[in-house]
């Protein structure tokens, strides 16, 4: 199919060759301008194929946002924790790890931390970040937690408690990436303490940054 480009000036030819059977026009510049139109549609197909092409592209990186939009828009995470909520507690020292289970929960966007367990369970494949802050006080003990990948360290947070009585605090963060179903938690080790009342103290947070 010719272009309307194109047509016009076969248009513009055909009164040319017209022009050239009365004599209004020398044959040999017919010649000459017949190869120049031609030459012209060549080139502007190649111009308008190019064209095309290139909106082809276009559409195409287009889709693709949008369909990355929806998928970031269609999966939020983000939780807040804090160790205790209303009570003056100590967890720890004991003989043996454990688990901190926070039980204030501020915020807990899509579900992913479980106040029953204490684990946050990865939804998607992504790059999560994580922070947490522990504080302790007492008579001369260790004061530290550990955030954990499917039970492996990942970072510590510690702090030793001077002699007598007195108090520490401490605070780590990561950025990680989690597979689906991957596990995370903060992670009391032996003969460590740590300390929360209403003030809040020990907290731990996350969200998800972006799906991979």
């Amino acid at each position: 199919m010719k272009t309307p480009g194109a047509v016009l000036l076969l248009l513009w030819l055909g009164l040319l060759v017209g022009a050239a059977e009365s004599g209004d026009i020398d044959l040999l510049e017919l010649k000459y301008l017949r190869s120049q139109v031609q030459d012209f549609e060549s080139r502007l197909q190649v111009s308008e194929k190019k064209a095309r092409n290139f909106e082809t592209r276009l559409k195409a990186s287009e889709d693709y946002i949008v369909n990355l939009q929806k998928r970031d828009e269609g999966m939020k995470v983000a939780f807040s924790l804090s160790l205790e909520q209303n009570e003056w507690r100590y967890s720890g020292p004991y003989n043996t790890g454990t688990t901190l289970i926070y039980k204030q929960v501020f915020l807990n966007i899509g579900n992913a931390y479980s106040p029953s367990s204490g684990y946050f369970t990865a939804p998607v494949r992504g790059v999560y970040d994580f922070s947490f802050y522990a504080y302790g006080e007492g008579n001369s003990d260790h004061m530290g937690a550990v955030l954990r990948v499917n039970k492996q360290t990942l970072v510590m947070a510690y702090g030793r408690i001077k002699e007598g009585y007195g108090d520490a605090d401490a605070s780590n963060g990561v950025s990680v990436l989690l597979e689906k179903g991957d596990e995370v938690d903060v992670y009391l080790p032996a003969n460590h303490r740590v300390h929360d009342n209403n003030s809040h103290h020990s907290t731990f947070r996350g969200h998800l940054l972006f799906q991979m």
